[in-house]
């Protein structure tokens, strides 16, 4: 078991950190219990790396941020408390889309009813697994983003795997599955959670790039440093041009 001391990338305090071994093989595995914003896991210390490395700490709290399906934690929790533009949604589909419900935008990412470049920063986590139509709501994403603007997310990417795979349809209102169900939590409806519909390979970027407007880059971390390490951690940033 090792432990180690660095400044966490969301909250720029010093925190200590434990992992089992170097790689760090959680990509869920937490902070110090301490923590005023209730902890976050190794994924969002990635994504908050890749985000603070773009756009400066002082600077994001005047920008207009959506996330959608947030947990209240972490990146998160300190956007919400930080920037007075920061907009959360979830998806509660027998309610009227654009409506508030329970303090959450209702939105649908794959039609989504924000105006045209409403953000300059869209972000989500572990979101895209679970979208059936993962390339129309980047594209609904892209048309919400100002030019110039940013959409950093995390998505679960297989190591040995490099075509992407769709594993669940939605065909005439039926649910259909390839191979055994998986459920992650869903934030806005833990009993039923959320199903993995589906599986990322290293072709990820390139079908953004085929599917939208957007240019990507990726990045993965091993960064004591920034308490971000091991594997299916990849941040993935998208640009819209100027």
């Amino acid at each position: 078991m090792n432990t180690f001391s660095t400044v966490c990338p969301i909250c720029d305090e010093q925190r200590e950190f434990t992992c089992a071994d170097d790689f760090w093989h959680c990509r869920d595995g937490m902070s110090s219990a301490g923590c005023e914003l209730w902890g976050c896991v190794t994924r969002e210390r990635a994504l908050a790396a890749a985000l603070f490395s773009l756009v400066d700490r002082k600077a994001i709290r005047s920008l207009a941020i959506h996330e959608p399906a947030p947990v209240m934690r972490g990146l998160s929790l300190w956007l919400s408390q930080n920037c007075p533009g920061y907009q959360r949604s979830g998806y509660f589909p027998d309610a009227p889309f654009g409506d508030i419900i329970e303090g959450i935008r209702n939105e649908d990412l794959e039609r989504q009813t924000f105006a045209d470049r409403s953000f300059d920063i869209v972000l989500h986590l572990d979101v895209m697994e679970h979208l059936f139509q993962p390339f129309q709501a980047l594209s609904e994403i892209h048309r919400t983003l100002k030019p110039g603007g940013l959409c950093i997310f995390t998505a679960p990417t297989e190591p040995q795997r490099f075509e992407s795979e769709q594993v669940a349809f939605m065909e005439n209102g039926e649910l259909r599955v390839v191979g055994e169900p998986e459920y992650h939590g869903n934030p806005q409806r833990p009993e039923d959670g959320a199903i993995v519909t589906w599986r990322y390979g290293f072709d990820l970027p390139l079908l953004i790039q085929r599917n939208t407007g957007f240019d990507v880059e990726t990045r993965r971390y091993q960064s004591r440093g920034s308490a971000a390490m091991g594997y299916m951690n990849d941040v993935y940033v998208l640009r819209k041009e100027r």
